[in-house]
């Protein structure tokens, strides 16, 4: 009967279909404003340190995200071969290993600030050197610097994050965070491939203009952290009397450890998790470009498609570690990383790279994706293992073991060299099914802590 209706009334059927799209269009309108009025809400809800660093970090993971994915390709093409790369980042994983312990006691003792404004002066230096480099050796002092600013950078901004918001409501603003630095990152890939393709292609000509606009950002980056952001507090262990305690360095790095619980399995965790990483940074992009074939349009799009997933999971993720807990979502999310990488290998063409986008790969966390929207709720974990007066020498502390980044990286050269690159994509697999994993599944869950 109703279709009869509709045949007897063809002007209705048309109005209908005519009025469709719009009503989607309005219920989608709808979506929009009340996702932009809750994040406007909790946006008004952070502390202003929050706010500033919200912003900074957010212009910074656009300038970073540029060149991210040709600095292998940049070395490569100035003289660098697969050995010499792996030599690169090892270096870098040396001088940061060195300075890591140091920059904890001094962010515990005297506020993050003041280091993360250092990073962000390195990073800009790190930028000036790769503008002007035309042999592959003088990237070596880049390499160091960068290593260096990046562990200045982002996590101790996620000491602010944590420390200055509410425990149950902290993976969600590290989630937040993430989101909001994804939407001007979305367009660094694809601007990237324009730059590049504008200037000559994926070559040395074509790739240097990327650093000098990535140096004229970090200055202004450097000038609104050091006007706008207002210096945490510090919280120095002081007497019965009153006077502050004045311990060394070595004493107030064994005070980490007194009343802690799981900081030796973590650690053992983290460093696993960061030699598996850092040792095949240099050879995916040779592997996309090299061997699968992948030109910077392919680059562009695979990039942009893992930050926009990055950016539609990053809260959900947050507000679901809030609840169910940091370690459970971890596990969920990680493995499509494993799949990613396993994509990665047998892609038959370019084109089957672009998936890797929303899946995300295994050592290569700027690429975004499903399997790398994990990290949110495990570093959230990770900050939360200490009380916040310890956390600057609970980053330095971990940050020593970056020495087996050394090791990690030139074996996987002389791999790669020796023709075993698919066995050095999947290392970090391996590394994090063996090791990481089941590491990670004794340590009780953080969530529900107060500090």
């Amino acid at each position: 009967m109703q279709l009869l209706d509709l045949i007897k009334r063809p002007e209705e059927l048309n109005r209908d279909l005519f009025v469709l799209p719009y009503q989607v269009s309005e219920v989608f309108h709808q979506m929009v404003a009340s996702v932009y009025s809750v994040i406007s809400r909790f946006f008004r809800r952070l502390d202003s340190r929050f706010r500033v660093m919200l912003v900074a970090v957010g212009i910074n993971s656009w300038i970073r995200g540029l060149p991210s994915q040709y600095n292998q390709l940049f070395a490569s093409d100035l003289g660098a071969n697969p050995v010499e790369l792996g030599f690169l980042e090892s270096i870098g994983g040396v001088a940061n290993s060195i300075v890591s312990a140091p920059t904890g006691w001094f962010i515990d003792r005297y506020g993050v600030k003041r280091v993360i404004i250092f990073g962000f002066v390195l990073s800009a230096i790190v930028s000036g050197i790769y503008g002007i480099a035309v042999d592959w050796r003088m990237l070596i002092p880049a390499i160091v610097l960068a290593q260096m600013s990046m562990r200045m950078i982002v996590p101790l901004t996620d000491i602010i994050f944590v420390g200055t918001t509410k425990p149950r409501e902290r993976a969600l603003a590290m989630g937040f965070s993430r989101t909001i630095w994804a939407i001007p990152n979305m367009f660094a890939p694809i601007t990237a491939a324009l730059i590049v393709t504008r200037f000559g292609g994926i070559n040395v000509q074509g790739i240097r203009p990327l650093y000098t606009i990535q140096l004229a950002a970090i200055i202004f980056v450097v000038l609104f952290v050091a006007l706008m952001l207002k210096a945490p507090s510090t919280r120095p262990s002081v007497d019965k009397d009153g006077s502050m305690v004045r311990t060394g360095l070595i004493e107030d790095f064994k005070d980490l450890f007194r009343g802690e619980r799981w900081l030796k399995e973590l650690t053992v965790i983290m460093s696993a998790w960061r030699f598996g990483m850092r040792a095949v940074v240099p050879f995916i992009p040779l592997w996309m470009v090299n061997v699968k074939g992948a030109d910077p349009y392919i680059l562009g799009t695979m990039g942009t498609i893992g930050i926009i997933t990055s950016a539609l999971l990053q809260i959900p993720a947050g507000r679901l570690a809030d609840k169910i807990g940091r370690k459970r979502v971890f596990l969920l999310l990680r493995p499509f990383a494993y799949l990613g990488t396993i994509l990665l290998i047998v892609a038959p063409t370019p084109e089957f790279l672009i998936p890797l986008g929303a899946l995300g790969v295994a050592g290569m966390m700027v690429m975004g994706g499903v399997g790398n929207v994990s990290f949110v709720p495990f570093i959230t974990m990770y900050w939360e293992m200490v009380p916040a007066e310890k956390r600057g020498r609970w980053f330095g502390f971990t940050g020593i073991f970056n020495i087996l980044i050394v090791p990690a990286s030139i074996l996987c050269g002389f791999m790669w060299q020796a023709g075993l690159m698919e066995l050095v994509l999947i290392l970090p697999v391996l590394v994090e099914v063996l090791i990481v994993i089941p590491m990670l599944t004794i340590i009780p869950d953080t969530l529900g802590r107060s500090a």
